[in-house]
């Protein structure tokens, strides 16, 4: 027996020696594929966030291209170049028209290249149009401008302001409901809705007059337009139109129709106290005062100091736009009393589309995108 264990005396070493080298080549093996997984999680982590860079140049490029019908990106153009996005990430955006678009510029194809750690990059292409109906998220009033600038004044139980889509025949139309009136001032918002008729706002019993998105009264805060109200009206006198001096309006008369709307231009103060009925686009430079009666279908713009006094029987249907004050409470911008009632309507915008569809500000919409590999 000692001789037989004499004999085997080196295998418990080597036995020990084996089961050492198995399981140092396991843990390594284990080290080696948690390293793996751990770059592999990096290079992930990596990807994704230049993914994210180069979708932010997208939307950083949308903020940088003006309104308007086309896109006027003939050449390859750099929107932004090379702009730091957190830490170790950048990109860079290009402009093209798009050939195949009608008239070769209705739309547009943005590239955003971005760069990240260890040599990463990203590429994300996106296609863009216009916004036609961009003006028609300010409703049936649209107020720009601070509330230190401008008063407000409601008389009255028998006026409507309303931002539910109503066609010209008084049926509901197909469009999502708007703002009643539309501020572009927190502050102005609350004069109007505070139930304070002091400051020129809503008394408790006027706030139903008031109706659309956002409940009641619909009086909604929001981004003020990329042209401003002058500027719009700047736009539309661009087209033929018919100007007409200041004055009083006492007769009857037509200011376009739905079959031929036109755009009106008053170069002065106007007062309607006569029986008007008119289509397309309204721009009054100066005080627009209607004691009178008048139906419009469209858009009224109104860019005078003192600028919209209603107290007849008046039925607008599209929207009214007021330019920004400049004068502090130099009187009411905006004075409702009456029997007067305004309408949002999406038909009135389709006309205005058809007819002087670069008019209006048409911001940039992203119509969709895809990572170019």
């Amino acid at each position: 027996m000692k001789r037989i264990l004499q004999n085997n005396r080196g295998i418990s070493l080597l036995v020990v020696v084996m089961v050492m080298v198995l399981l140092l080549s396991m843990t390594g093996a284990s080290l080696l594929f948690s390293a793996l997984n751990f770059r592999s999680a990096n290079n992930l982590r990596i990807g994704t966030t230049t993914l994210q860079a180069a979708d932010a140049g997208i939307q950083h490029a949308l903020t940088l291209i003006p309104s308007g019908g086309t896109f006027s990106y003939a050449s390859q153009s750099t929107l932004v170049s090379s702009y730091a996005f957190t830490t170790g990430y950048s990109y860079t955006v290009t402009a093209l028209n798009d050939s195949a678009s009608s008239g070769g510029n209705t739309r547009a194809i943005l590239t955003s290249t971005a760069q990240g750690p260890n040599g990463a990059q990203k590429v994300v292409v996106a296609y863009l149009t216009r916004d036609a109906g961009g003006a028609q998220g300010q409703g049936a009033v649209y107020i720009p401008g601070n509330a230190s600038a401008i008063e407000t004044s409601f008389s009255g139980n028998s006026f409507l302001i309303s931002g539910n889509d109503k066609n010209f025949d008084g049926s509901t139309g197909p469009g999502a409901a708007k703002p009643g009136i539309s501020v572009t001032d927190d502050a102005l918002k609350t004069e109007i809705t505070n139930d304070t008729t002091s400051d020129g706002g809503l008394a408790s019993n006027q706030m139903n007059n008031v109706t659309g998105a956002g409940g009641t009264p619909s009086v909604q805060t929001v981004a003020a337009q990329s042209m401003t109200v002058t500027q719009v009206g700047d736009a539309f006198l661009g087209y033929a139109h018919t100007t007409l001096d200041g004055g009083t309006y006492a007769g009857n008369t037509t200011w376009g129709t739905d079959a031929s709307p036109q755009i009106t231009y008053i170069n002065g103060n106007a007062k309607i106290s006569g029986v008007i009925t008119g289509s397309g686009v309204l721009i009054v430079d100066g005080t627009l005062e209607i004691p009178g009666n008048i139906t419009f279908h469209g858009l009224i713009i109104a860019r005078g100091p003192v600028q919209v006094e209603i107290t007849g029987s008046v039925e607008i249907y599209g929207g009214v736009m007021l330019a920004e004050s400049t004068n502090p409470d130099s009187g009411n911008e905006f004075s409702m009393k009456g029997n007067g009632a305004i309408y949002y309507s999406s038909q009135a915008y389709s006309m205005i589309n058809s007819n002087w569809s670069a008019a209006l500000p048409q911001p940039a919409k992203l119509s969709s995108w895809q990572e170019k590999f």
